[in-house]
């Protein structure tokens, strides 16, 4: 049955369902890239570098990318009356979470992770039913049910389908309500380029600029033709084939460290159960771990400030962007990639970790600029001081120093 919108409500739960999707699916990016090796001590030659080089760059324009859509369904959101939604399940989602083809994952860069970006990028227009697996929750809609008062799931294969409801869904709710009935949030409440480097974050406020802003994901990545030579979904497919034709000359050809799936050191509270969860051992590790997911749940909060703003200044929503992105740059990644050098724990021989990009109770989002610059302080300022003690212990990723002096000037930076 096809997904359908009828009212507000239903508009705002599906949007805030893409949200959630587009972040998870950064994480995914990111863990992946976070993987892959980078020098030729690593087991590399000199020629299969460049080609791990190279897919990192995409990777990372991927997940740039990922992350302006996940931007845009916030503007989105904004402007029809909703609020931004930053937060998400966290992963390995449960199969609760997410229709059927989405059930979501921390894989190490290789093959298995690029046939699941493949998939997750796939276009409308092939097999739907492709690594179709039972669905656990969600069910059509009976047929004699004309309306849905109270916002539920939809069945949908592909985040195509679900962009292209939501398009029909904004067209549909637009000739009901009218633009001024429908676009009714404050457009200076919303982030744009002038912020982040992000071209094509569009400030939403009206059907044109809303379409606009869906046309931005929908050609990138979830929605685009089988023949969009510069989709997600054509850049994940030759990056499998130039991989391909390096296994095929040599067989023990290894881009990504080897990494435990789906890594966690605390048991997140949102999972019905362990399966599928690597649980972390190593102590050193597992300190190193909560260090990054403290850094990935400030900055999850420093995003969140930023897409609700009220009364700060352009120079203050500037000096948070600059410091949101600092973070990113000088702490998470990193740190990401130093973590997938350590030891996993005695439960996994031969493993390195991962971060978990895990999500607690606590990342909440200060509702007054002063309160939010006190926080966001006091925060860099722990971190700074939690990676100063990390720094004393054996075997201690040398990256840590770096990033306690990033974190420390990144605090400083708000008070100055």
């Amino acid at each position: 049955m096809a997904v359908s919108i009828e009212n507000r409500a239903q508009l705002v739960y599906l949007l805030t369902e893409a949200a959630e999707l587009e972040h998870n699916v950064l994480c995914c990016y990111l863990f992946a890239e976070f993987s892959m090796k980078d020098d030729t001590s690593e087991g590399l030659t000199s020629e299969q570098l460049s080609n791990v080089r190279r897919w990192r760059s995409t990777m990372r324009e991927i997940a740039s990318q990922e992350m302006l859509h996940l931007a845009s369904a916030c503007n989105l959101l904004t402007a029809i009356g909703g609020a931004p939604q930053l937060r998400r399940p966290n992963l390995p989602t449960s199969p609760r979470a997410y229709p059927s083809a989405f059930r979501l994952g921390l894989v190490p860069f290789g093959l298995e992770a690029i046939d699941q970006f493949i998939f997750l990028e796939r276009p409308e227009s092939l097999d739907p039913d492709a690594r179709a697996v039972p669905d656990y929750r969600r069910a059509p809609l009976s047929i004699d049910r004309l309306s849905d008062i109270f916002s539920s799931e939809r069945e949908y294969r592909t985040l195509g389908e679900l962009y292209r409801a939501i398009e029909d869904g904004l067209r549909y709710l637009t000739q009901k309500l009218g633009e001024g009935g429908l676009f009714i949030g404050h457009q200076a409440s919303q982030t744009t380029e002038s912020y982040f480097r992000m071209p094509g974050l569009i400030a939403v406020r009206d059907l044109e600029s809303a379409l606009a802003a869906l046309q931005v994901i929908i050609e990138q990545g979830e929605g685009a033709s089988l023949e969009a030579e510069d989709s997600h979904y054509r850049k994940f497919l030759k990056m499998r084939e130039e991989y391909a034709s390096v296994l095929a000359g040599d067989g023990d050809f290894k881009p990504g460290r080897p990494v435990v799936e789906s890594p966690q050191t605390i048991m997140p509270s949102d999972l019905g159960s362990a399966s599928g969860i690597s649980a972390i051992e190593d102590p050193l590790t597992i300190s190193v771990c909560n260090l990054f997911d403290g850094c990935y749940e400030l900055l999850v909060q420093m995003l969140g400030r930023l897409f609700v703003h009220a009364d700060e200044s352009e120079a203050e929503l500037k000096l948070l962007a600059d410091t949101t992105v600092g973070l990113m740059s000088l702490a998470i990644e990193p740190l990401g990639s130093a973590i997938t050098r350590l030891p996993a724990g005695p439960a996994y021989p031969g493993l390195n970790a991962g971060p978990g990009f895990r999500l607690s109770r606590g990342a909440s989002i200060p509702t007054h600029k002063e309160t939010a610059r006190f926080v966001f302080h006091e925060r860099l300022s722990e971190l700074a001081a939690y990676s100063r003690f990390l720094e004393s212990n054996s075997g201690a990723p040398p990256v840590l120093a770096r990033i306690r002096e990033a974190l420390t000037r990144l605090a400083a930076s708000l008070v100055a």
